[in-house]
């Protein structure tokens, strides 16, 4: 991974060159509410 993209309002950059790279799990219950958990991957 060489950088990351930034959402609108992290700046005017549209890459983060120093970003830690990072994972995201996405849970999808039976009841359809969607849990998401972001961790640094280091």
């Amino acid at each position: 991974m060489t950088w990351t993209l930034r959402l609108p309002w992290e700046g005017e950059q549209i890459a983060d060159r120093d970003a830690p790279p990072g994972i995201a799990f996405h849970v999808l219950d039976d009841t359809g509410r969607l849990t998401s958990h972001f961790r640094v991957v280091t």
